[in-house]
């Protein structure tokens, strides 16, 4: 079975690296394609933007829009605050808190959308989404 993360020292420098299935990654001649991160590249992980925004009540889905059509959704990161809108407390939103808040992000290629509905734990109130956007060239 071939080693397929790594994190330290390689070729001279100290890295985070994590092979395809079936490649070894400590292999220096493997090409981007057989891997599926390695911390040199210079074009992955590049923040585009940051910012953010607020939600009232059961407000209409905010749409943030990139600025330009990428060739596929870039990544994006959205951070929930806290209950009555505290900003001491922060709640990543992926697929599951769907279940606990009906929050979600939509990522599409020239923008991503935040939708919040005030049923289940959510509550009716007002809450702020942080976000980055970075880049994703090997998705």
């Amino acid at each position: 079975m071939a080693d397929r993360v790594l994190l330290g020292a390689f070729e001279g420098t100290y890295v985070f690296r994590a092979s395809r299935p079936g490649y070894d990654v400590k292999n220096a001649s493997l090409s981007s394609e057989k891997l599926s991160f390695d911390s040199r590249w210079p074009e992955i992980g590049n923040i585009l933007s940051r910012g953010t925004f607020q939600i009232s009540g059961n407000g209409p889905a905010q749409n943030v829009y990139f600025g330009t059509t990428y060739s596929s959704p870039p990544l994006v990161l959205v951070h929930m605050s806290g209950p009555s809108n505290d900003l001491s407390k922060w709640f990543p939103i992926d697929q599951a808190i769907w279940y606990d808040f009906n929050v979600s992000v939509f990522v599409f290629r020239d923008r991503f959308q935040v939708a919040k509905s005030d049923t289940n734990n959510l509550g009716p109130s007002q809450r702020t989404f942080r976000y980055v956007v970075m880049r994703n060239f090997y998705g």
